[in-house]
């Protein structure tokens, strides 16, 4: 169920009058099955694959759970290995069938071998790539004591949250509070929520949908352009993306205040930020505080020299363009983006030997000239997310006028 659609529409005033008029005892059960249902709408099948996750998640997290084992890290490693292994492995084996088999394929082309091997053709769940992220979460901080084994009901509401399921935010467990929200209904809540969901749908439909026609064919057959267009299309798209997840975000973001519950803020003006590590501080926020702390910091972050910091920089926005699909050429979005990291963080290096530290704010010129750096670095990386490598190999040449 798309959220700029008449179904979600209907569905979203029925749940909210249902939920608040429901005793407080009956309104997180109503909400979960709420959730069932959303999902349902989608494709039916799938419902039982979520269902059976939900439970087995929980039953290993009591396994991992430090004052249930508190003598046996050892063995509540081992479960949290299998936990993590199994909720990503269902990703892998839903999203990167088709993609790693390309890749094994390409690998030993060159040595002679032939893979004769398909993907099967799976559909994959809804929003798999985010509740996978949030049971992995659940897990880890189950594991590290700072989040206590959740009851079956509060953890299937937690997962099957039907305003986060198709795009997020990436939800935080500790974050959540299923009793707080179903305690009393709030008027203010109820006003700031649909003023968001509007927001979030104009956004959507009178920006986004209203550029992506004219970006669109630009980028799609860019032999037919001068650079001057393909600029165009480029920019275009940039606000393309931005005000259609953004706007999904809102709508989420919204829809959650309705229930009483606040979910985490995914966007911050990422587009004005001046440089590269403030935007990705501003972009996609829930995601990025997510392969923050359970991808880059495990790598050991930047507490083990600047080379081994580089490299897991450019590991962590690897996995981090992957994410986001199944093909080359995201991985190599993430990876450009790490590699404008790197090139960030050694910039800041030189700077402060040549000038030293920063002792105030950034001047408004030299903030300006970082903002519209910035955004055409971004603005390169997108032809990267949006077109395979070949077209990528045309367009940004020309763009920077080597062609």
């Amino acid at each position: 169920m798309i959220f700029n659609t008449w179904a979600y529409a209907v569905f979203l005033p029925v749940a909210v009058a249902l939920y608040w008029l429901v005793p407080v005892r009956a309104r997180s059960p109503l909400l979960t099955a709420f959730g069932f249902f959303f999902f349902a709408y989608y494709h039916p099948p799938h419902v039982l694959l979520i269902a059976a996750t939900i439970p087995l998640v929980g039953w290993i997290a009591y396994q991992v759970a430090p004052d249930v084992a508190p003598d046996a890290r050892g063995a509540r490693r081992r479960w949290l290995a299998l936990g993590v292994s199994l909720c990503l492995g269902a990703l892998v084996f839903y999203k990167y069938q088709g993609f790693l088999i390309d890749v094994a394929r390409g690998l030993l082309a060159p040595l002679g071998v032939s893979l004769d091997l398909h993907a099967l053709a799976l559909r994959p769940p809804l929003g798999i790539s985010f509740f996978v992220f949030e049971y992995v979460h659940y897990l880890i901080e189950v594991f590290r004591g700072t989040v206590a084994p959740a009851r079956l009901g509060a953890l299937s509401l937690f997962i099957m949250f039907f305003p986060t399921l198709i795009c997020g935010p990436i939800k935080r467990y500790n974050l959540f509070h299923p009793e707080e929200a179903a305690s009393r209904f709030d008027p203010e809540g109820l006003h700031a929520g649909l003023q968001r969901i509007l927001f979030g749908l104009a956004k959507k439909t009178l920006v986004a949908d209203t550029v992506a026609p004219y970006c669109t064919p630009i980028l799609a057959h860019p032999e037919r352009y001068d650079a001057g267009m393909l600029w165009l299309g480029v920019y275009g798209y940039a606000m393309q993306i931005y005000f259609d997840f953004s706007g999904y975000s809102d709508i989420a973001i919204g829809s959650a205040r309705l229930f009483g519950y606040r979910v985490p803020e995914n966007f911050n003006y990422p587009y004005l930020q001046p440089n590269i590590a403030r935007f990705w501080r501003a972009w996609h926020m829930s995601l990025t505080s997510w392969i923050t702390d359970y991808v880059y910091i495990p790598l050991g972050g930047s507490r083990r020299g600047e080379a081994r910091g580089a490299w897991n920089r450019l590991v962590s926005m690897t996995l981090c363009g992957l994410w986001h699909g199944a093909a080359v050429h995201f991985a190599v979005w993430g990876l450009y983006h790490g590699l404008a990291l790197n090139a960030y963080r050694l910039w800041e290096r030189v700077r402060g030997r040549l000038f030293g530290p920063r002792t105030g704010p950034l001047h408004p010129v030299g903030r300006a000239l970082g903002t519209l750096v910035t955004f055409h670095v971004v603005c390169i990386g997108w032809v990267l997310f949006v077109c395979d490598l070949k077209a990528a190999a045309f367009i940004i040449p020309r763009l920077l006028g080597l062609r």
